[in-house]
């Protein structure tokens, strides 16, 4: 198979789209590890700046830095994702793709800045300047709408490569999202306790999911593809599994933040719905107009058999050793079971998006049949 590059920007795209989910990985990696070790709230000041850690190096906590180090992983990110957007979104009119797009970063920074960090210790919503905050994020919303408005009346500048920007333009809104959730965790912690905790853990998942689902697409405008569409019947059967696996996401981090004895039973049942799930997709794979989808589905398979055995692992460490429940890990195997488990379920939640996706296209073409086969690049007309 070789690849077929529609244009430099379509290249660069990729590339950064890819960074995006490396920076994103290693985003995940130190907040599973912080919730694995319960050091969320080891510095209640929010927010603080990029730099923060050089003036504070000095500080003997582990559980400091990690957190302080996954606040700067979050602007890294947030900066990649931005980059991927601006990047698809190139050759849109200006106002409805590159200032919109800007601007709402702007908004949000002049929300976060409305916050009196020194008043905040002792009086956390009085610390707070209501114009400020909410100007910013007026600004921030308004100028999403545009360009989502801008999408949807295909005024974004090409018919290839349309559901990149949309993706890329999703994953900057939710990353942004998850940017905010993390804070106001921090910020309202003593009034929500860890509610904000676990959506915050819940929906940083979803955020890699469609950074990863985005870098597939930008992959996938490099290729041509045969006429024949998918079988229909396995898009909504892989539809219908990626809502299995985000319900199964929320059982999971009830369970991670809260021990809920409810969200355990849901978690386990959606295990054996999930793994039933993907055992008819296995078949259905060997349908006519759905075999290039069986290497995602085997993978799919591969990943959950990691995952049920590591979370087979991870309950026992927790709840079935016949102690008290320590939400935080006891020992370092602990940890490793935990960390593991959350980051392979972020793992098969990206896949499971990108295979729902990748079934909306056809087959690739093969590189030696694209001067006798009708074939097409991602346009709009590529999805059924």
């Amino acid at each position: 198979m070789t690849s077929h590059p529609t244009s430099g920007g379509s290249l660069i795209v990729t590339r950064l789209a890819w960074i995006a989910v490396a920076i994103l990985t290693a985003l995940l990696t130190l907040g599973t590890l912080i919730t694995t070790y319960r050091v969320g709230m080891v510095d209640p000041i929010w927010p603080t700046e990029p730099w923060f850690l050089l003036n504070n190096w000095h500080e003997p906590s582990a559980g400091y830095l990690i957190e302080h180090i996954h606040r700067v992983a979050g602007y890294l990110a947030g900066l990649a994702i931005l980059a991927t957007v601006l990047a698809a979104w190139h050759k849109a009119p200006i106002f409805v793709g590159w200032i919109p797009l800007l601007l709402i970063s702007v908004g949000i920074a002049i929300s976060m800045t409305s916050i009196d960090r020194i008043k905040a210790r002792v009086d956390p919503i009085g610390a707070v300047n209501l114009s400020s905050l909410y100007g910013g994020l007026a600004l921030a919303s308004l100028s999403f709408l545009v360009v989502l408005s801008g999408w949807f009346m295909r005024a974004d500048g090409s018919d290839t490569g349309r559901y990149t920007r949309l993706a890329a333009l999703l994953a900057y809104g939710a990353v942004i999202v998850q940017g905010l959730l993390g804070g106001l965790r921090v910020y309202l912690n003593a009034l929500m306790g860890d509610t904000l905790a676990t959506i915050h853990g819940g929906f940083g998942q979803c955020v890699m999911a469609l950074a990863t689902t985005t870098a597939v697409l930008a992959s996938l405008n490099h290729y041509q593809f045969a006429e024949q569409v998918t079988a229909k019947r396995m898009t909504r059967f892989l539809g219908f599994l990626l809502i299995a696996v985000l319900m199964q996401l929320a059982w999971a981090v009830v369970v991670r933040h809260q021990g809920s004895g409810w969200a355990q039973r849901l978690h386990v049942l959606f295990a054996v719905l999930i793994s039933g799930g993907l055992g008819m997709a296995a078949v259905m794979a060997r349908e006519e107009g759905a075999r290039h989808l069986r290497p995602m589905i085997m993978s799919l398979t591969a990943v959950l058999l990691v995952q049920v055995t590591l979370g087979v692992e991870a309950w026992m460490g927790k709840f079935g050793t016949g102690m008290p429940v320590a939400p935080e890990a006891r020992t370092a195997m602990e940890a490793l079971l935990r960390t593991s488990h959350s980051l392979i379920g972020a793992l098969f939640l990206s896949m499971a998006a990108s295979a729902w996706v990748r079934s909306l296209l056809p087959a690739i073409v093969p590189s030696n049949c694209h001067k006798t086969t009708n074939s097409h690049a991602i346009t709009e007309g590529a999805f059924q």
